[in-house]
């Protein structure tokens, strides 16, 4: 079958006008015949695939069904044995959809006036080595903007962890300062209330990048007395959640994403990737969700 392009306007060579057609090639792939031309000034071989962003990949027919797999709690391993292709190309995938996605991504922002952040938490490879994760979500459970920063084990596993690991940094506040820089530079209108927990940091940070706005500060969950036989009492079901949007896309990422799953084997080894992975949730959550 042959595919019908529009003509290209110019040579990516040398930009010259002026080509001739020259034939057809085969995808073997997709069984598809596409135009090729030829340039009349440089006599370079092009076609429009030239000109695409999946230009040398071999099978970009995997793209879209990767980037669903990879939000929808499937490992980079179990990708490649349901689209019958190799791991290394899974991992390359990823990369490309990382920032291609990305480029592509827009969301309407200008109306957005409540918006909530917190921090959820992960691992690097180990639990001696935690990772935070700062996370923006408006009212209407779209994701805003989120990073990720390192931070020292904490209780029982952290003299454990400064003896395999050394001093661990702590960039909670680096990562919250991205976001929260992130944010002012996006937001087309200051939003009327911040809501967060009960952190220290939040205050001085909201003054600092939003001093016009109302910040709500929540009292953590984990403050509370927790009781086991109240878990099912009705009282403490009606108990409203002033944080349900975040906690509730919090829940859906770790169920969505697998690196972020509790208890699993599944975990991130480099923390550029686990940003990536979740950059790509946020698309995801923001287009379909």
């Amino acid at each position: 079958m042959k595919e019908n392009f529009c003509i290209p306007a110019r040579c990516p060579v040398c930009q010259n006008t002026s080509f001739i057609r020259k034939g057809y090639y085969f995808v073997k792939i997709l069984r598809t015949q596409k135009r090729r031309y030829q340039c009349c000034a440089c006599k370079h071989n092009f076609s429009n695939q030239s000109f695409h962003s999946t230009y040398y990949q071999k099978r970009p027919d995997l793209n879209d069904k990767l980037f669903l797999l990879l939000v929808s709690g499937n490992t980079q391993q179990r990708c490649a044995e349901l689209l019958n292709c190799s791991p290394t190309t899974i991992a390359r995938k990823f990369q490309w959809l990382a920032k291609f996605k990305k480029d592509k991504a827009d969301l309407d922002i200008s109306k957005i006036l409540h918006i909530q952040i917190d921090e959820m938490e992960s691992i690097e490879h180990t639990k001696l080595k935690p990772l935070t994760i700062p996370l923006c979500v408006t009212d209407d459970y779209k994701i805003l903007g989120l990073d990720v920063g390192k931070i020292p084990a904490k209780g029982p596993l952290a003299g454990l962890s400064r003896i395999k690991y050394g001093e661990r940094e702590n960039e909670r506040e680096t990562a919250l300062r991205s976001l929260f820089a992130k944010l002012k530079t996006e937001l087309k209108i200051t939003p009327l209330s911040i809501t967060t927990d009960a952190h220290p940091l939040y205050p001085k940070l909201i003054k600092e990048y939003f001093p016009q706005t109302q910040h709500i500060a929540v009292i953590s969950r984990a403050q509370k007395e927790k009781k086991r036989e109240l878990i099912h009492n009705k009282i403490v079901k009606k108990v409203f959640d002033p944080m349900f949007a975040l906690n509730q896309r919090c829940a859906k990422i770790r169920s969505d994403v697998r690196r972020m799953t509790r208890r699993s084997w599944c975990t991130t080894k480099k923390v550029e990737n686990l940003k990536k992975h979740l950059e790509l949730y946020q698309i995801y959550n923001n287009t379909y969700a």
